[in-house]
């Protein structure tokens, strides 16, 4: 395409630069062709920058929350129930997921080489099943329907190689990524998900099997199976999105066969990226202090050499609790609150709560409380208006996130002799004229709306 430029240029008296007159209808002739020229060259961009997912720094475009495999009797969400009571149950668990802000689930449909789906690939879950059989409905598709009625993006979350807590797959076996890869194309091409999803769990770190294994050989391993993944669904939709979930410390992805600093300098592996970061800013490394949350996160963005869209996994299950190597947990309530406010800058786009029950155990309270407090926000109507003396208008107020939050509205003048507003938002213009600025809160969340007051001309 760089030639295209070379096609046809005009100077200001339509002569070409050799010199040469141009005839007005070959001029109009040529005009036309250079504006599809230009067309064609803003198409292939616009395109070309579809195909490249990038970052949108400052955002929480994604909100999201993992659902495991040791949640489904809790839930309801457990093929022993019947067709009505678990789609009344998935119904229950989305509508909640809605209501705490959340736009996305992470749900476990493969945590120990397994499904909780049918599948010629791999057996039931036993998790899921209680040993009692296959339910007589497909729950998978009850789950990905019910969610996306709630509005909620659906992803398949799977454990590659975990068989049980011991055993692994051996991720260096073609018939492991064999494995992997078919019940990938099994869910992709079967179900409506939004995309897959991989969590932290790669080469066991204790057996002895794998541990004469350099970290090259790990990763090497790990990294032929991802690119076939990700190949895989991109195959089946382009706009299908693969993802992981690496652990938060970076060199301990590499002792388990992560290698991260590829997935995100090179494309063909992820389309996004979860680093679990699961440590407050008080966190006791050497027995000092640390801003730990804060130096893994400026690690991660450093190393996303594309740019591209990266969520932060935090750790609600350790609200409140007692850890000897991170006091945060349990002095403070505002670790995600502030976790959140540091998402907001920089390359990272948005979080995922592990885990869904800890919106709702009781020692996570005032953790999610806060939480909820930092993600709520409100949209007004307009924020500037200009009235004649003795007009009225309303100033509307949109709510933006979370419905579980209960708050009031409150609206205030700064100047009451110039403008007035009543508890429904009607701001009305007094006989002075001159500037006024209307404040609304939403619990510590403030927007203001400009108001200028014109004297009303008189009637003759």
């Amino acid at each position: 395409m760089k030639n295209c430029w070379q096609k046809v240029v005009f100077t200001k008296n339509c002569t070409c630069l050799n010199g040469n007159k141009i005839k007005k209808s070959g001029v109009r002739r040529l005009k036309r062709k250079w504006i599809l020229w230009i067309a064609m060259i803003l198409f292939c961009v616009a395109a070309g920058a579809g195909n490249d997912t990038k970052a949108q720094a400052g955002t929480l475009s994604t909100r999201g929350v993992w659902i495991s495999a040791f949640e489904y009797e809790d839930l309801g969400l457990v093929g022993t129930m019947s067709e009505s009571q678990f789609r009344a149950n998935a119904a229950s668990v989305f509508a909640k997921v809605k209501a705490n802000g959340c736009n996305t689930v992470y749900f476990h449909v493969r945590s120990f080489d397994d499904a909780i789906y049918p599948s010629k690939v791999v057996g039931w879950s036993e998790r899921f099943t209680k040993g009692k059989g296959a339910p007589s409905y497909d729950p998978l598709k009850i789950l990905i329907d019910t969610a996306h009625r709630y509005g909620l993006k659906f992803h398949a979350w799977m454990n590659p190689y975990r068989v049980t807590f011991k055993k692994v797959l051996d991720p260096a076996e073609d018939a492991t990524t064999d494995r992997i890869v078919s019940q990938v194309k099994e869910i992709i091409n079967k179900y409506k998900v939004d995309g897959i999803h991989f969590d932290d769990y790669f080469y066991p770190n204790n057996e002895k099997k794998y541990k004469k294994l350099s970290k090259a050989e790990k990763m090497s391993a790990v990294n032929k199976m991802v690119r076939k993944v990700h190949s895989t669904v991109k195959a089946k939709n382009s706009r299908l999105l693969f993802g992981i979930s690496p652990a938060g410390n970076p060199t301990y992805c590499h002792q388990i066969g992560a290698d991260v600093e590829t997935w995100l300098s090179n494309p063909g592996y992820v389309d996004y990226i979860i680093p679990q970061i699961y440590w407050t800013n008080q966190y006791l490394e050497n027995g000092k202090k640390t801003a730990y949350f804060s130096k893994k996160l400026a690690q991660w963005r450093q190393m996303n050499k594309r740019d591209i869209p990266m969520y932060i996994g935090l750790a609600l299950e350790r609200a409140g609790g007692k850890l000897e190597l991170d006091p945060g947990w349990l002095s403070s309530s505002r670790n995600l609150a502030d976790m959140i406010k540091e998402i907001r800058k920089g390359n990272t786009e948005g979080y995922v709560l592990f885990d869904y029950s800890s919106l709702y155990r009781d020692v996570t309270q005032k953790e999610v409380k806060n939480y909820l407090a930092e993600i709520t926000s409100f949209r007004l109507s307009r924020t500037k208006k200009t009235l004649k003396t003795g007009k009225k208008f309303k100033l509307s107020v949109r709510r933006v996130w979370p419905s579980r939050v209960q708050g009031k509205i409150r609206f205030k003048s700064s100047n009451k002799k110039i403008a007035t507003v009543n508890k429904k938002g009607v701001v009305k213009a007094r006989k002075k004229a001159g500037k006024v600025k209307i404040t609304v809160y939403y619990g510590k969340k403030k927007k203001v709306c400009k108001v200028i007051v014109r004297k009303a001309k008189k009637k003759k």
